[in-house]
């Protein structure tokens, strides 16, 4: 028999990330866009991740868009915010809970996008968290993403990019 999870066994967390876009040195007329590949899971993604001690969601955008790309990109204004939820046993949670090690977590959640500015670097570059990043035209990678809530991400973020909203924020 399964054990009901009710509201007490549920954390909040966030991360933060960004759409890096450039225009195509192949096209001048198209964007492309960095996005992250985890072939083992065919996921396509991206970047983004969980704060370091004591940062700012902005410091956390910038830093783990640049870890998980190899590229140095300068923040600009925050896009939108998306919201999911998974389950982890209390074991997998990083952090001291009062539950049983077995008892299923449900994790609420948000992640701070932010448009970047590509300033200089190579995607070979990238940490190990992905096996591949790419840039790639808008239209493919809107394909691509694993994620609807990533997709409409990118799509606002292409507005923002059109609209010159390139400026840190």
């Amino acid at each position: 028999m399964s054990k009901w999870i009710n509201s007490e066994h549920s954390i909040d967390r966030w991360s933060a990330g960004g759409v890096v876009l450039r225009p195509d040195p192949q096209d001048s007329t198209a964007l492309i866009v960095a996005l992250c590949h985890r072939r083992s899971e065919s996921l396509w993604a991206l970047p983004k991740g969980t704060p370091e001690k004591d940062e700012t969601i902005a410091q956390t955008a910038e830093r783990e868009v640049t870890e998980e790309t190899g590229l140095v990109v300068e923040i600009g204004p925050p896009i939108d915010n998306t919201f999911y939820s998974f389950f982890r046993t209390a074991a997998e949670t990083a952090g001291d809970l009062p539950f049983d090690s077995k008892s299923k977590i449900r994790i609420d959640k948000t992640v701070h996008w932010y448009l970047m500015k590509y300033i200089r670097g190579d995607i070979t570059d990238h940490d190990n968290e992905y096996d591949d990043v790419e840039w790639i035209k808008i239209d493919e990678a809107l394909k691509r993403l694993t994620h609807r809530n990533e997709a409409r991400v990118l799509e606002k973020a292409v507005a923002f990019y059109e609209n010159g909203a390139t400026s840190t924020h």
